[in-house]
């Protein structure tokens, strides 16, 4: 592998160590901005010296070329940060209500009370700016989901987005912070007005053809099921797709199917090379025909939406499609460094997407390991070596994103194996005949029996993919994966590889290395684990759950133990996260003694007082109709805590009580979880 004397491997660490260095980091615009008008005309002359010959100081102008990459990632990261550009929407907001107009330019997958949309704002009190919002549109009787590209006017506050309330849970503000979304907006559809004259734009446009496309479906009477699919495999939008479908897919190891990726983009690649080959034996064929393969490619994924997968897959196809037409061989380790380098240029939020570290490392991994897997054996028979092929492709790609996928999901599908090897080849069929369906249904030729056989091909596939994530035995969940393990296991790939290609005593050696670095993260995390004390009083809504951990043990209080605590997705995360590997539930008490302090638990007025009990904690639950102000006076507690099972109106008395009385106050709807831990 020659990656590690490759120049553009070199500038793209410089540009992610860059743009990380931008985005977790508060770097002042005026030092950004003086460093690469310094660096820039450095750059130029360090250039035009290191081509004279015998020129003594050629090396300066890698180490310019270097610094110089570095600075502009940090500066594409710090670009759209709140407080960098000067037209961003935070520079004109205010406490209160302000004048907002903005732009839908993606649809997010509604859940049970609300439409969801990620808005650009155009104006914020008569001022131009720039910047996203995610938007929650209420699902009423009177709601009309948004047209992307349009333009709507409110009156509204800006809001921030919540942390997570409980340990371990997803955090959604950190993951909408990483696409450079820092706010919410929350709407009525009586508190919007459409700015007539707006959508006269390309993503209107865009959602235009989409919406003609499945309207010409619908006239053939194609399944709900089957357009949500077509949506998802050609257009690109994922949003209609049934929960348990998508919950299919992922059990079943084949959810990056329902993603636009490189998959996808290489078949129509193909269908356009080959539709496109008598135009190349004219003159300056070859120019028309690359001119037409890459505007069809980019506008292929601007219909699509414009998503991580879709924009690495289409870029990274234009170098191949360049190459093609220069009649050149094609170095795929350059096409991906270089479509990498141009992505994240572009847009940096990229290298913190899942979606994005998933689909760089399933194609490295098909590069580099699938070559070597493929050489072990060789079949004669062409159908048994094309299934053979397929087969060493998919074990490499799932080796690739397996460190990633236990990282961010904890989950590994056991017969990804054979989910692969069985849809993958009817897939080709699914996209190629999709195009051609599609094409014959927007001019109003579709057959009827060739609707009903692609319909009938596309519920197949799910049916056989449901089948596969019922094998509940196959499927490994709730493993825990942290950072050290990630980088120790990738480590460990990489020394394999290396190993694989030529056995030396440094590579041996290396690998071992990346077998010990595993072994210590193993053991670290079990002593860790071993050592962890605490209890934890979670927020639930509607109930209350107290915890108390000990080592890898995990009692759980709960009113109804009865219930199957141990499903319960917020105390499974929770074990899963602190390796617990022992759970048991207990009914829940009105007095606990933790280190030493006691919390008294308070569900209901008919409690009485017993000011000799000294609570040093009261957690207040089930909205129980007390005087607070009385319970203070009695029992002189150092906190008021209340959780999830209350309703708002009466925390919103006691916070004011506590404020009054001069006594700290922790509600779990605010602040999360309470955490008390041995001092």
């Amino acid at each position: 592998m020659q990656l590690r004397n490759s120049n553009i491997l070199k500038l793209l660490v410089f540009l992610i160590a860059g743009i990380l260095a931008g985005f977790y980091t508060a770097i002042p615009r005026t030092i950004i901005y003086i460093s690469i008008a310094v660096l820039l005309p450095l750059f130029c002359l360090s250039y035009y010296y290191s081509s004279r010959p015998g020129f003594p100081y050629a090396r300066y102008f890698g180490i310019i070329s270097f610094c110089l990459t570095f600075g502009i990632g940090v500066l594409v990261a710090s670009w759209d940060k709140p407080g960098f550009r000067t037209d961003h929407y935070t520079c004109y907001t205010t406490k209160g209500e302000d004048e907002i107009l903005f732009t839908p330019r993606k649809t997010l997958k509604p859940n049970t009370y609300s439409y969801r949309y990620i808005a650009s704002i155009r104006k914020v009190n008569g001022f131009k700016t720039s910047g996203k919002v995610i938007l929650y549109l209420s699902r009423d009787s009177t709601a009309k989901e948004l047209v992307t590209g349009n333009e709507y006017y409110t009156k509204t506050a800006f809001l921030d987005i919540p942390p997570p309330r409980n340990p371990h849970q997803f955090h959604y503000k950190n993951y909408l912070r990483k696409q450079y979304i820092y706010h919410s907006l929350s709407l009525k559809s009586e508190e919007l007005y459409h700015v007539a004259g707006s959508g006269e734009n390309l993503y209107a446009y865009a959602e235009l053809i989409r919406d003609n496309i499945v309207k010409a479906l619908e006239q053939y009477h194609f399944p709900a099921e089957s357009v949500a699919m077509i949506q998802a495999l050609l257009l690109g939008q994922k949003q209609d797709i049934p929960e348990d479908i998508y919950e299919h897919y992922a059990a079943a190891g084949a959810v990056h199917i329902l993603a636009v990726s490189g998959l996808h983009v290489g078949i129509i690649l193909f269908i356009l090379h080959f539709l496109l080959h008598p135009l190349r034996r004219l003159k300056y064929g070859h120019i028309f025909s690359l001119i037409l393969t890459l505007s069809s490619l980019w506008a292929f994924a601007f219909i699509a939406g414009m998503s991580a997968s879709v924009v690495r897959a289409v870029c990274m196809f234009s170098f191949v499609a360049l190459a093609m037409q220069l009649r050149r061989n094609t170095n795929i380790d350059n096409v991906l460094l270089v479509s990498m380098f141009f992505l994240l240029l572009i847009n940096p939020g990229f290298l913190l997407d899942v979606g994005f570290q998933l689909s760089y490392a399933a194609v490295f991994a098909i590069i580099w390991i699938q070559p070597l897997l493929y050489a072990w054996w060789k079949p004669k028979w062409k159908v048994t070596d094309f299934f053979w092929k397929l087969a060493t492709v998919s074990l490499a790609a799932q080796l690739g994103v397996l460190p990633l996928s236990l990282y961010y999901f904890h989950q590994f599908p056991g017969l990804f194996f054979l989910s692969n090897l069985l849809i993958v080849p009817a897939l080709g069929i699914i996209l190629g005949g999709g195009i051609f369906v599609i094409a014959l249904a927007l001019f109003q030729s579709l057959p009827s029996f060739l609707a009903e056989a692609y319909a009938f091909v596309i519920i197949s596939m799910n049916r056989l993919v449901t089948w596969i994530a019922r094998q509940e035995s196959f499927i490994f969940r709730d493993i825990f994966f942290d950072g050290k393990l990630l980088v120790s296991f990738y480590l460990f790939l990489i020394f394999l590889f290396l190993c694989l290609q030529k056995i030396t005593f440094r590579r041996g050696a290396a690998l071992l290395l990346s077998v010990l670095c595993i072994q210590l993260s193993v053991f670290y995390n079990r002593y860790e684990a071993s050592a962890r004390e605490q209890w934890v009083i979670f927020h639930k809504s509607r109930d209350t759950r107290i915890a108390r951990q000990y080592g890898k043990g995990l009692t759980v209080y709960a009113p109804a133990p009865e219930n199957n605590i141990a499903d319960d997705g917020m105390i499974r995360t929770y074990a899963v996260s602190e390796r617990i590997d022992r759970i048991k539930t207990e009914n829940i008490q009105n007095l606990y003694n933790i280190y030493g302090k006691r919390l008294l638990y308070i569900n209901s007025e008919k409690i009485p007082l017993i000011p000799e009990l000294k609570p040093h904690y009261i957690l207040l639950g089930n909205s129980p109709g007390i005087n607070l102000e009385r319970v203070i006076q009695a029992y002189r507690p150092e906190m008021i805590i209340a959780d999830g099972s209350n309703y708002i109106s009466y925390i919103r008395q006691w916070q004011a009580t506590c404020k009054k009385e001069k006594l700290p106050f922790h509600s779990t709807y605010e602040k999360g979880a309470y955490i008390f831990r041995e001092n």
